[in-house]
């Protein structure tokens, strides 16, 4: 899936996945049973964790995924032992209206006997269990808590959304979750590291999958630190933050002036071709807060004045067509 495609189709396949909740925070059943006529369950029968693979490179998957794929796999939780007796099973899961995805973008692999047949398992992030012998597929669902721990979260039914509405909001809340837990272990490592004659600056970006103003982190000489943070905007990201979720907003602008005069830093920005660089007056405003942010976290700066283009009210003038006042500095 491509990222604009998550954003588009998300509000709804979360609501697809989101199940018998975060299968760490699952409590309680969200599948009835159908067929029990079907498959005898009373036999203790697991899914050896040791031999369970989880290979995300062996994928097609785009940023997002991969993610996800990665962070579950770095989990461990994959190999989790899978107990088949706390499972139900359907021989078909369009007769229980399943809302979850039937083939997920990665999945680990097992092999496992079950009531003496060998079978290749899938296991698939969504609590859900395929196995097959190469003949006939069994469909197996986690339905209970005891048997979450695998899982990054649960199987979902229309009906069981409807009955509690906040199982919707699970899987995006643990994208969220994955997000976060990401960028804590980027500003760990980050905050670890030590390059000589420079120091590491707060260079600000949007990250609307963080739950607090983000930045990332560069190392710059010491000579000009404000102006080597801001230039460090201007060079754009690089792609592990880009991977953490963040976006830059800028809009043509390729260099700049900037100087400080009693605590205030004064940035004057040139644009290229605002035409075809600048589209909306939300671009102006995720750019402009950024700059002010990564500016005012030094000591000498306690507020900012920006113009670009020599335009001081460039916002109202750029958006607008209000008429532009000259840049003061």
């Amino acid at each position: 899936m491509k990222k604009n495609l998550y954003r588009l189709v998300l509000p709804i396949l979360f609501i697809a996945m989101a199940g018998c909740s975060n299968a760490e925070d699952i409590n309680s059943p969200v599948i009835s049973k159908t067929h029990e006529g079907d498959v005898s369950l009373t036999q203790t029968q697991t899914l050896e964790a040791p031999q369970s693979k989880l290979n995300c490179a062996q994928f097609n998957l785009d940023s997002v995924d991969n993610m996800v794929c990665t962070y579950w796999k770095d989990s461990k939780k994959f190999n989790e032992t899978i107990k088949i007796q706390d499972y139900e099973i359907y021989s078909s899961l369009i007769e229980v209206q399943e809302l979850s995805p039937v083939e997920y973008n990665f999945f680990a692999t097992i092999e496992v006997y079950y009531k003496n047949e060998k079978y290749k398992a899938k296991v698939f992030p969504n609590s859900r269990v395929d196995l097959s012998d190469g003949n006939k597929v069994l469909n197996l669902i986690c339905n209970k808590g005891s048997c979450s721990k695998p899982f990054l979260w649960g199987f979902a039914t229309e009906s069981n959304i409807k009955v509690n509405p906040k199982l919707a909001d699970v899987t995006m809340n643990k994208l969220s979750y994955i997000y976060n837990y990401n960028y804590k272990k980027y500003l760990r490592d980050k905050n670890s590291q030590v390059v000589r004659n420079e120091i590491a600056v707060k260079v600000y970006f949007n990250n609307p999958h963080l739950e607090d103003t983000s930045y990332v982190i560069r190392f710059v000489d010491k000579a000009a630190p404000l102006k080597n943070a801001i230039k460090e905007y201007l060079n754009g990201l690089a792609v592990e933050e880009k991977n953490l979720g963040f976006e830059s907003n800028n809009f043509g602008n390729d260099s700049f002036t900037v100087k400080i005069e009693d605590n205030t830093a004064k940035i004057h920005f040139t644009a290229n071709d605002l035409t075809t660089d600048l589209w909306s007056s939300q671009q102006v405003i995720d750019f402009s807060h950024p700059i002010r942010m990564t500016a005012e976290q030094f000591s000498t700066v306690d507020k900012t004045e920006i113009c670009i283009n020599n335009s001081y009210n460039y916002q109202m003038a750029f958006l607008a067509n209000a008429e532009s006042i000259d840049c003061p500095f």
